[in-house]
This record gives structure tokens, sequence and C-alpha cells, in this order.
């Protein structure tokens, strides 16, 4: 629409509050084989976790530092959410977590310094 001074107006809508069918994980028919008995294949995969395809395929080798948990069917490799899911949450630490990992250290150091020192 324009204005009285002929210029465009751009009208735009106020934003929405979020309601739960708003979230991809909460509608019907988001991911019809997101159930709880299928299984993904390795671009599903790939996909959920945002890395390459190749990557995925390194997390799988014998030898991988860091491996993801999948299930080996002949030639093919197949996952599941629940299980890659869990294996994220292992995955994460908080800073908090690691804080009070390293202030431990940090009190065991030091006391076991003291404790060694004799008196004279």
């Amino acid at each position: 629409m324009r204005n009285q001074s002929g210029l465009i107006e751009v009208r735009r809508k106020p934003p929405r509050a979020a309601r739960p069918v708003d979230r991809p994980e909460d509608r019907t028919g988001a991911n019809p084989r997101a159930d709880r008995g299928s299984l993904w294949d390795i671009a599903e995969v790939s996909a959920y976790l945002q890395i390459p395809v190749s990557s995925v395929y390194r997390m799988t080798a014998r030898k991988a530092r860091v491996r993801i948990p999948h299930i080996r069917i002949g030639a093919t490799l197949r996952f599941r959410q629940s299980d890659v899911d869990q294996w994220l949450t292992l995955l994460t630490t908080s800073n908090i977590e690691a804080l009070s990992k390293m202030r431990q250290k940090v009190s065991k150091v030091t006391h076991a310094d003291d404790s060694q020192a004799t008196p004279r």
C-alpha cells in the first residue's frame, strides 16, 4: 500500500507465540521414519548430526576414537535414533562438570604435596 507521500508501506504481521505443534518433534508426520522401531541409514544420521557422510563412516570404524553406536546388517549400516541421542548425551560435558573435575585434580595435587612434606 502507498501512504500519503507516495512511498510503499510494508506491513508486517506481529510474531506468533510458539505453540507445541510448531515444534518439529511435536508435529505428526514430520518424520514418518522417526518412530521407535525404525532404523536410519547413513544419510539420515549425517543430516541429523549435521556432519558429512564420510565423518559418520569414520566414526563407525573399529579403531575410531569416537565410535557412534550402529548396527551392521550385511554391508549396510543402520542407526537407531534413541542410541544416537543417548550417545550424544554421553558426549556432552557441561562447563560445571569440567570445572569441578579440574578443582578435584588441583586439590589432590596440593594436598599430596603438603602431606609428603616432613616437619623439621
